[in-house]
């Protein structure tokens, strides 16, 4: 039933990264986008001109209009999706790319992180995330479970078996990654980005953000949807909504997702992301394949 299912990343990737492998012939519009959206939001092109919340949430939905031009040029090559899933803030942009929300409210969605770092901020929480590089999930759980309460750390990802995302209080993931490097893992950095998406002490400061994101009604998507909390296939617009609202504070297993799309049929991955973001921490079996844009 299905075979074809695209991929849309999260935050993290810099505007730099993100646009390095843009085509010339994509670029005019992702700045047709990009105007049209930082003029509404009155966001800065100049992103170090944005205030400190203004200018992280320029970055997430730059993101955002990259995926959406690299997903409407695949739509027109006669590429089209048979199912989707979006990993972390990739939740907000399959919504507009599959038809549940106008890609106008998606963007608001991510604006309304400004709220959640705010109430962070005025708490006085320091946290933070983190990335591991070599060990599994099962790995880092065995390691890590014996010395860190999930009061103060979590694994907000398990992405493959070699990719990891730590997510907590920011003296937490700073311990664990350094036992991690030293138990031999290839790669460990930390994202610096005072929030801690992913682990449960995000709820109680995302309320105007989950209210925010059940404000309008969700169409049915376009296309089907995997939960990557349950996964469960979604085709209810409600159904979207109540995802939308789960990600700022439940925790992923991305390889089960794509584990989970294997079974059903899955054997053509498409990154929608242009530098291939994607690609680069999931695995698929041998008998699949991730494309990236370069590939198409």
């Amino acid at each position: 039933m299905y075979n074809r299912a695209f991929l849309f990343n999260g935050i993290g990737s810099k505007p730099e990264k993100l646009l390095v492998n843009m085509p010339p012939e994509l670029m005019d519009k992702y700045e047709f986008y990009l105007d049209s959206a930082f003029g509404r939001l009155g966001l800065s092109k100049d992103l170090e001109k944005n205030s400190s919340y203004d200018g992280r949430v320029a970055e997430w939905i730059i993101s955002l209009i990259c995926d959406r031009v690299v997903f409407e040029h695949y739509i027109s090559k006669g590429i089209i999706p048979d199912i989707g899933a979006g990993y972390s803030s990739g939740i907000v942009s399959i919504s507009g790319c599959f038809g549940c929300v106008p890609h106008e409210f998606a963007h608001d969605i991510i604006m309304m992180n400004r709220a959640t770092m705010r109430c962070l901020d005025e708490q006085g929480e320091e946290l933070d995330m983190g990335i591991v590089i070599g060990f599994s999930y099962n790995d880092i759980e065995e390691l890590l479970s014996a010395r860190f309460s999930p009061d103060v750390l979590v694994i907000g990802s398990g992405n493959s078996k070699f990719h990891v995302m730590l997510s907590g209080r920011t003296e937490a993931v700073a311990e664990a990654l350094d036992l991690c490097q030293r138990e031999g893992a290839l790669k460990v950095f930390s994202f610096g980005t005072g929030v801690a998406y992913h682990h449960p002490i995000m709820e109680k400061y995302s309320r105007e953000y989950v209210d925010f994101c059940a404000s309008t009604e969700y169409r049915a998507p376009d296309y089907p949807m995997l939960s990557i909390f349950d996964r469960e296939i979604m085709t209810t617009g409600q159904q979207v909504m109540r995802e939308n609202q789960l990600n700022v504070y439940t925790p992923i297993r991305w390889d089960l997702a794509l584990k989970k799309l294997e079974e059903l049929g899955v054997t053509e991955f498409f990154d929608v992301s242009p530098n291939g973001a994607v690609s680069k921490f999931s695995r698929v079996n041998r008998k699949c394949k991730i494309y990236t844009l370069e590939d198409v």
